[in-house]
């Protein structure tokens, strides 16, 4: 709100600062300009004039909408393990495994990636990388629910995924203006060159995909170097106070 000539008090001044001219209403009550379409003044409720400006706020309406579609997921969410787990241990609806188990990782696992949909996760970066992780969490737990924990998960599956997540963080970084994305590259970076060399000394085996991994984890690392510079020692030492 500003003052009848289009003045704002300045916190840290007694001296008014004029702000850019725009289109508000007024309350001839209190003497103000009010943002957004109200019609009554917030303050004194007096009928406002003049024309109305963009809504600062999101509309309740919009606000409500997203509340139910949240609520309504977690419901169908919860009852679709309820049901699950009620066929498996309470029916007797059972085979090989606890697939009731299984539909309860799959659905909390939905849960969570809907749940940051819904609340707009703005950061490209932390969208892959959390995305990546629950991808890499869910089919390892789908594996030790199955009990068929073949070498599959440890020398593809979870190669494959690192090597997304890398490619596609390097992409980004390579786009993005406000350097959010380099935190999360470096830190993909490094744990596929740790991944990938534990996986090689411990097991004593040689694995193309943990290689590729290992080697796309190095060229991100130079390649953030190369392109950005100065930017990279900068964030090392104030993400990870290096």
């Amino acid at each position: 709100m500003t003052d009848k000539g289009g003045l704002n008090a300045d916190p840290g001044m007694n001296v008014p600062v004029r702000s850019r001219e725009i289109k508000m209403k007024y309350c001839p009550g209190c003497k103000i300009n009010i943002e957004g379409s109200h019609n009554r003044c917030p303050v004194c409720q007096n009928m406002l004039q003049g024309e109305a400006s963009e809504d600062v706020y999101p509309s309740r309406g919009a606000l409500k909408a997203q509340s139910f579609l949240y609520k309504l997921q977690m419901f169908i969410a919860i009852s679709v393990m309820a049901a699950a787990l009620a066929c498996e241990f309470l029916l007797d609806i059972r085979t090989g495994f606890h697939w009731s188990l299984l539909t309860v990782v799959w659905v909390i696992g939905g849960e969570l990636w809907l749940s940051g949909i819904i609340h707009g996760h703005r950061n490209p970066g932390r969208v892959i990388t959390l995305n990546a992780f629950w991808a890499a969490l869910l089919v390892m737990l789908t594996f030790l629910i199955i009990k068929d924990i073949r070498p599959i998960y440890f020398w593809y599956i979870m190669p494959a995924i690192a090597i997304a997540a890398e490619t596609m963080l390097f992409v980004y970084m390579m786009v993005d203006k406000t350097h959010n994305s380099m935190a999360y590259l470096l830190g993909c970076s490094f744990l596929c060159i740790i991944m990938g060399i534990l996986c090689m000394l411990i097991t004593h085996q040689k694995s193309v995909l943990w290689v590729l991994c290992l080697l796309i984890g190095t060229v991100g690392i130079v390649g953030a170097v190369v392109f950005k510079g100065r930017t990279v020692p900068d964030e090392l030492q104030r993400r990870f106070h290096l």
